[in-house]
């Protein structure tokens, strides 16, 4: 990764998932930034210009709140990462595709840093699970 989660942020949460689907399946879902509206419920709309590369800063508003991103690493059927800003509020949300024998192990890593996000946690991590599993049913569809 270009830029590393922050393990001691008062606001950080890491989950994983089993998926049964290719890492590739998988890279494709969460690299097609135009399509997460489709997969994702907290996602109302996304705009990039262009494809989706490192250094490519994107818009978004997930959950009633506009965030601005910025697309820090990109590489294919392994990892992905941005970083985001809402507010005074700084994101750092990192995800890793590990091959296993059923298909992938998807884990996500997040902070927040910023006056407030401390009390940001409980709803960093159940929105991580809760994107996880719509992940998850995406790249299982046949």
């Amino acid at each position: 990764m270009q830029t590393e989660v922050d393990i001691t942020a008062k606001a950080y949460a890491e989950e994983s998932i089993e998926i049964d689907a290719p890492p590739g399946k998988v890279f494709r879902l969460l690299s097609d930034i135009p399509d997460w509206p489709h997969w994702q419920a907290a996602v109302e709309w996304t705009e990039i210009d262009g494809p989706a590369v490192a250094g490519k800063p994107f818009r978004w508003k997930a959950a009633g709140i506009r965030i601005e991103s910025k697309l820090h690493t990109l590489t294919p059927s392994t990892e992905i990462g941005w970083t985001g800003r809402i507010f005074w509020i700084t994101a750092v949300h990192n995800w890793y595709l590990e091959e296993t024998a059923a298909g992938t192990r998807v884990t996500v890593k997040e902070h927040l840093k910023g006056f407030g996000s401390g009390m940001m946690k409980t709803s960093l991590q159940e929105g991580m699970r809760k994107n996880l599993r719509e992940l998850k049913a995406a790249a299982e569809k046949t």
